[in-house]
């Protein structure tokens, strides 16, 4: 009878055969993806093994969304790695923004192989990074509209005025500002 301990790690070889490279953490929607994996020396591909996308969270290979079958691979026997890819079109890819995925490379046998990271498909927001090199400070905004700008400016200038003020003259103020979102 085989241990917890062998049985674990048997396991994490098997789904150690496969390797996923440079998969980032989300892919525009719409657009066709390509994810590139590596075959270990120790794994022998078979043309009816395939990679598949599933959310987060699968608890058995059918339960992928969708998958394409592996490019037979010629003369690897010998060669530490392999590195091959699967390029899945867009149409066939999940249009969920708010879940997780990830690749999986299943073998002829129905046995998972390798796991990649998760990502999501979800639109690019627009950063910029700004270093204050003085406070030794990141900050990372995202771009907004002229109009949230102007309107974020102008409750800084109506805090600032409020500080200015005593307290009495603090309440009348806030009473007559709070009627602007009545």
């Amino acid at each position: 009878m085989e241990s917890s301990t062998e049985a674990a790690d048997s396991a994490a070889h098997t789904f150690s055969q496969v390797v996923f490279t440079d998969i980032p953490h989300t892919y525009p929607p719409s657009t066709s993806v390509t994810c590139c994996f590596n075959l270990t020396a120790s794994f022998q591909p078979n043309s009816r093994d395939w990679v598949g996308v599933f959310k987060v969270g699968w608890s058995t290979t059918k339960d992928y969304h969708t998958f394409v079958w592996v490019e037979p691979c010629v003369d690897v026997e010998g060669q530490q790695s392999v590195t091959r890819q699967a390029v899945f079109k867009d149409y066939y890819l999940p249009k969920d923004e708010n879940e997780f995925y990830q690749f999986c490379y299943v073998d002829n046998s129905g046995q998972v192989r390798g796991a990649s990271t998760p990502f999501c498909f979800r639109n690019p927001v627009d950063m910029s990074l700004e270093i204050i090199p003085e406070d030794d400070l990141l900050v990372i905004t995202t771009q907004v509209s002229n109009r949230e700008n102007q309107e974020l400016t102008r409750r800084l200038s109506q805090m600032e005025k409020l500080q200015s003020y005593p307290d009495d003259d603090l309440r009348v103020l806030i009473y007559f500002d709070s009627r602007d979102y009545l």
